[in-house]
């Protein structure tokens, strides 16, 4: 498994490129559209876990699961997928946990990102 860095990486970018035909500059692309999606479905879903809305949690941490999957962000996949789940299950207190989650992760990322790794 080359170039992973265990968990401390929050992208695989070898496999990210794999999927997209190795184009950096697409990729590059891609994760300003990410960007932009996740601070549009993280606001919805601050607002959702205000709401106790659990449908919107759901539907929301499925979209940024796919996302996240899409781009080789396991660390946001797994979050997301957590906010799923807790949207699914009604459970408030995993979506408070998993909105926590998510932010920590994206920020991880856009560290990751600046540092030009």
């Amino acid at each position: 498994m080359a170039e992973k860095k265990g968990a401390s990486s929050p992208i695989d970018r070898k496999e990210a490129l794999e999927r997209i035909g190795g184009d950096e500059a697409f990729l590059q692309e891609l994760l300003i559209i990410y960007d932009e999606e996740f601070h549009e479905k993280y606001d919805e879903l601050e607002k959702a876990v205000q709401e106790k809305d659990f449908q919107a949690i759901r539907e929301a941490g499925h979209y940024l699961k796919g996302a996240s999957a899409n781009l080789s962000l396991p660390a946001l996949r797994e979050a997301a997928w957590k906010m799923e789940q807790a949207g699914q299950n009604q459970n408030l207190e995993a979506a408070r946990e998993a909105l926590s989650s998510l932010e920590k992760e994206y920020q991880r990322l856009k560290e990751f990102l600046r540092s030009g790794s």
